[in-house]
Parts: C-alpha cells; sequence; structure tokens
C-alpha cells in the first residue's frame, strides 16, 4: 500500500509542477514551500483556537463532509477513468492508416498489407487530444489523492474520538522531577504529542483537500470544454 501511495503522491507533485503540455513550471522544492503557508495556518489555528479539542458540532459536521467526499469522489473517478480510456484509444486508432488490396493470380489470392503513417495535417487536433489526456490524468491524480486526505482525517477523527482523548488539552501538563517520572507521565506525554500531530494535521488537511478539489474541478471543466471543441 505505501507503494502505490508513493506512486500516487509522486503523481501530483509531477502534475503540479509542470502544466499541461508537459512543461515545467516550477521545482518541487517551490512547491515544498507553496504548501508551508497551510502548515503555519494549521499550526497558529491549533495553539490560539483548538488548543483543548475540536467543539463537537465541528467534528459532527466535518466527519459527515469526509464521508460524503470520500463518495462523490470515487463516483467521479469512474467518469476520468473514461475519458483517459477513450483519449488513448482514440490516440492509437488515429495514429496510422491501413490499407488491404485484394490480387488475383489465377486461383490464388494475395492480400497485400499497407501500414502507412498519417500525415500530420490534424496535429492541432492532436495537440488538443493529449491537453485533453493530461487534463484527465490531473483530475485522476488530484481526486485519488484526495480521497487518500479525506480517509486518513476521518480515520484520524474517529479514533480521538473512540478513546475520548478529543477535549484532551496538552499545554495543561508540566515537567515534574526526574526521578518520580512514571508510566501515567509518559502515557500523558504521548497522548499529548499525538494529539497535537492530530489536530494539526486535521487543520493541514482541511486546506489541502479544499485545494484539490478545486484543482480537480479545473481539471473536469477542461476535459469538457476540450471534448466539447473536438466535437
Amino acid at each position: 500500500m505505501i507503494k502505490y501511495l508513493t506512486s500516487l503522491f509522486c503523481k501530483v507533485v509531477h502534475y503540479e509542477t509542470t502544466d499541461v503540455n508537459g512543461k515545467t513550471t516550477r521545482s518541487k522544492w517551490g512547491l515544498c514551500l507553496s504548501r508551508l503557508p497551510y502548515l503555519a495556518l494549521a499550526v497558529v489555528c491549533y495553539i490560539f483556537l483548538f488548543k483543548d479539542g475540536f467543539p463537537d458540532s465541528f467534528i459532527n459536521i466535518y466527519a459527515n463532509v469526509l464521508a460524503i467526499l470520500i463518495g462523490l469522489l470515487s463516483a467521479s473517478m469512474l467518469f476520468g477513468f473514461e475519458s483517459i480510456y477513450n483519449n488513448n484509444k482514440k490516440e492509437i486508432e488515429g495514429r496510422y492508416e491501413i490499407s488491404i488490396n485484394e490480387e488475383q493470380e489465377g486461383k490464388e489470392r494475395i492480400y497485400i498489407v499497407n501500414n502507412e503513417a498519417l500525415d500530420s495535417n490534424n496535429s492541432r487536433d492532436n495537440a488538443s487530444v493529449t491537453q485533453q489526456n493530461n487534463y484527465a490524468n490531473q483530475f485522476v491524480c488530484f481526486t485519488g489523492y484526495n480521497i487518500v486526505l479525506c480517509t486518513i482525517t476521518l480515520f484520524l477523527i474517529l479514533f480521538v474520538s473512540l478513546f475520548e482523548i478529543d477535549v484532551y488539552d496538552p499545554f495543561k501538563t508540566y515537567f515534574v522531577d526526574i526521578k518520580s517520572v512514571g508510566w501515567e507521565h509518559i502515557i500523558n506525554f504521548a497522548i499529548g504529542v499525538f494529539v497535537s500531530i492530530q489536530r494539526i494535521f486535521v487543520l493541514y488537511a482541511m486546506g489541502l483537500i479544499v485545494k484539490y478539489s478545486l484543482f480537480a474541478t479545473t481539471s473536469l471543466v477542461h476535459v469538457m470544454t476540450t471534448k466539447m471543441k473536438n466535437k
């Protein structure tokens, strides 16, 4: 599973750093720097607003939204798969022209197959098909990455609620003498670290989910408009 998730992440990075024609628009380091504001905003919101946990209304609404998004995004990926399949099929079928000539000599029939490449008169149409295919690939990758983010976020919210540590405030902990440290202090420290990471990730993932939802919607719009232009 880690292999496929890593492959999906690499594809997302590829489509975020290249345009629809395959030209590099920015470096991978530039992409990492562009995500820092999302992380910084998540940390600030956690420290000043949600250090003692998320409100129950927020958890209920956010969990329902994530569950609905997972279903909608999974269904929409079928459309992206169909678009990619049709585009690849069209590209392969339109690349060569095959003609069969039948000649008869006495009682035998000889079939001559001529495989000739088509000319480049429709190069503009081929470029349009390539762009449509790239948009469809972008849509599938961004949608799949969004599904992964929604699933992980939903699991973390349910996990914290299951063990009733969603209202744990790690900022109320304090250091004690090293000689009096026991398992209770170690467990409390581990819970504080976990809930801090969980809350920051939930807020950080919220921004990314909105971002990639917009990216996927834009790619879908481009796929539809390119199809209408080709007709």
